[in-house]
């Protein structure tokens, strides 16, 4: 099967669909103004991505901007590069760069591009349904179905997400530490937990996204979740006073709030034992006239007491005997 056309008339979400559908195999190339994307498939999993923007290896790019090699260390590889190993793999023999890493970086670079070409409108396409080859392609096997779903909810939701991002040159601050109990109340992903271990009072939110190996919008979609839940902070670098200060008032805060809760609870008991026994209150609330009343009761009883005459003595007619009811 081949296929030719125009984005405007069959988007990249419709190709895709057609391709995962029939579980093809060939070479997708991609051609807009912006880059030449081709894409291989196999049995419709995606098996291999190449940019004609790519002047060098982008996992290369990625891991020397978030510091886990040198541009120094990445020269000297390319430099004895043969025809058995690649310049990650001579890294990776070295013990300098870890095999994790690399996945991650890679891991970055697809979705990036993904999601680029998701969001085309303009350009052309062709499908070239021969066996593929990937020697010049950076490998991966991703589901056709699962890229389609998550690529379309990423741009769904990031006009909301991208209002929220905070300058990038600001450090983030965490508020408290995270408990398992935090984690399920706020739903935090690995990705939430990994943002947020990064933090600390140096680095600013670019360098921990550089850092962290994801892909820069779930990154920040990650770190604009955690200041939305309260858990993080955000101020200019190197404004630790102001930093230290809003971490006190809401410590102070919490402890307000607990008090309160504390207050009205008590409340609320003794609301509660007033209602449901008002005698232990000892006359609280009783009317003036029964309280004379009683003293008054008080008073007559002392003087029977004083004059030996017992009210339990008394005789009241109660028991007198009764007449029989026999016939005489």
């Amino acid at each position: 099967m081949a296929l030719l056309g125009t984005l405007k008339g069959f988007g990249v979400t419709e190709i895709f669909q057609l391709i995962s559908q029939q579980m093809k195999t060939g070479t997708l190339v991609l051609i807009s103004p912006e880059a030449n994307v081709s894409i291989a498939f196999e049995d419709g999993v995606i098996v291999g991505i190449s940019s004609d923007q790519w002047t060098m290896d982008p996992r290369a790019e990625i891991l020397i901007k978030g510091g886990f090699i040198h541009e120094k260390q990445l020269k000297m590889a390319l430099d004895n590069v043969k025809k058995s190993a690649t310049w990650d793999e001579i890294l990776i023999s070295q013990g300098k760069l870890k095999k994790t890493f690399l996945l991650k970086a890679a891991n970055v670079v697809i979705k990036d591009i993904l999601l680029d070409i998701f969001q085309w409108k303009e350009g052309g396409y062709r499908f070239e349904d021969w066996e593929v080859e990937t020697d010049n392609m950076l490998t991966c096997h991703i589901q056709s179905e699962g890229v389609i779903l998550n690529t379309l909810r990423v741009i769904d939701e990031w006009p909301l997400i991208k209002q929220k991002i905070p300058p990038t040159d600001y450090c983030p601050v965490t508020i408290m530490p995270l408990t398992e109990a935090i984690v399920r109340k706020h739903d935090l992903s690995e990705v939430d937990t990994h943002i947020f271990d990064l933090i600390d009072e140096t680095r600013t939110i670019e360098n921990i996204i550089r850092e962290s190996l994801e892909p820069p919008v779930e990154a920040l979609s990650s770190m604009v979740k955690l200041i939305d839940a309260g858990l993080v902070e955000v101020f200019p670098q190197g404004k630790k006073d102001t930093r230290d200060t809003s971490i006190a008032r809401k410590i102070l805060l919490g402890h307000l709030k607990n008090a309160m809760v504390f207050v009205l609870l008590v409340i609320c008991i003794a609301g509660l034992i007033m209602a449901g026994n008002p005698r232990i209150i000892k006359g609280y609330l009783i009317p003036q006239e029964i309280k004379e009343y009683i003293e008054t009761q008080k008073e007559i009883a002392q003087q029977y007491a004083k004059q030996e005459i017992w009210l339990s003595r008394i005789n009241t007619g109660n028991n007198a005997p009764r007449p029989s009811s026999s016939p005489e």
